[in-house]
C-alpha cells in the first residue's frame, strides 16, 4: 500500500513540474498537493489555510511595523504628527547607516519565529520572513550592490555550524537577485553577548569587534542582521564599512525592539 502511495505521489508531483514550466497548473493538482502537503504555520505548526503564512491566533499576535515609523531606525512611534519623523533615541544619537526597516515588533511570538532560523537553520522560515520584507519595502529600489550578513565570530560559527545571519541574508539574496558577501566584513573579536546590557555597555561591548576587507567604494550595501535593539551591533558594523567610502548603507532585520532605554 505504502508503494502505491509513493507511485502515486511521484506522478502527481510529475505532472506537477509540467504543468508548471508551462504555466498552466490545474487547480486540482494543487489541490492534491496541498492536501498532502499543507502549509503550518511558521510560528506553531498548525495546519494552516493554503498561502498562509500565519494562523490566526499566531497573525493576532504578533505586531507588523506600520508608520508613523522613525525614518532613521524605522521603530514605530507613539503619535502620528508630521513634525515628528524620527525616534527620541536616534535625535540624540549618531547614525552611520542610511536607514533601518524591519518587519515586525520584537515580542513573544516573532522571537519563536527568529529562534527557529538561530537554533534550526530554518531556511524555509527565512526565506517567508525576506519575502515579507520585500513586499513591504520594496528593497529591488535600492538598487544595493551587496547584502552583507552581521559576522559571528568564528568560534562560535564553529559551535553553532552556521551563523543565523546568513541564513537570512542568503535567503534575501535569492528574492532580490543581489549577491551576499561574507568576506567584506569581519568579526575581530569575540564579543560577549548584548543581552541585559545598556545602551552604552552595547556600543562599549562592539566597538572596535569588526574589520572591512573588501572594496565598496562606491557600492550601496544592504547590511542584514535578525534583530534591530539599540542599533549598536548595525552602527558599528556600518561605520567600518563607510570608513571604506561605501555609497550608502541599508539595514534589513527581521524584528525590532521598542523603544529601548
Amino acid at each position: 500500500m505504502q508503494t502505491r502511495r509513493t507511485q502515486c505521489l511521484y506522478v502527481i508531483i510529475v505532472l506537477h513540474s509540467n504543468f508548471a514550466e508551462k504555466n498552466i497548473v490545474p487547480k486540482f493538482l494543487n489541490l492534491i498537493i496541498n492536501w498532502l502537503f499543507p502549509e503550518k504555520c511558521l510560528i506553531c505548526n498548525c495546519e494552516v489555510f493554503e498561502k498562509a503564512v500565519f494562523c490566526p491566533k499566531c497573525f493576532s499576535a504578533l505586531t507588523f511595523i506600520d508608520r508613523p515609523i522613525c525614518q532613521f531606525c524605522g521603530k514605530m512611534l507613539a503619535l502620528d504628527i508630521d513634525d515628528i519623523t524620527y525616534c527620541e533615541t536616534c535625535m540624540n544619537s549618531k547614525n552611520e547607516f542610511d536607514f533601518c526597516r524591519s518587519l515586525l515588533v520584537y515580542n513573544l511570538f516573532s522571537k519563536k519565529l527568529i529562534m527557529k532560523i538561530k537554533k534550526n537553520a530554518d531556511r524555509h522560515i527565512a526565506k517567508k520572513c525576506c519575502s515579507m520584507i520585500e513586499m513591504r519595502y520594496n528593497l529591488k529600489s535600492l538598487q544595493a550592490d551587496f547584502i552583507i550578513p552581521i559576522p559571528s565570530h568564528w568560534t562560535r560559527v564553529l559551535k553553532r555550524g552556521y551563523n543565523p545571519a546568513t541564513i537570512i541574508a542568503a535567503e534575501l539574496s535569492k528574492i532580490l537577485q543581489i549577491p551576499m558577501n561574507t568576506k567584506i566584513l569581519k568579526r575581530t573579536r569575540k564579543t560577549e553577548y548584548q543581552k541585559n546590557k545598556s545602551i552604552a555597555e552595547r556600543k562599549e561591548n562592539v566597538k572596535n569587534a569588526f574589520s572591512c576587507s573588501g572594496n565598496v567604494s562606491g557600492k550601496v550595501i544592504i547590511l542584514l542582521d535578525d534583530v534591530y535593539t539599540t542599533g549598536a551591533t548595525l552602527n558599528e558594523c556600518a561605520k567600518v564599512i563607510k570608513s571604506s567610502e561605501a555609497k550608502a548603507i541599508y539595514c534589513i532585520t527581521i524584528a525590532t525592539t521598542e523603544n529601548y532605554s
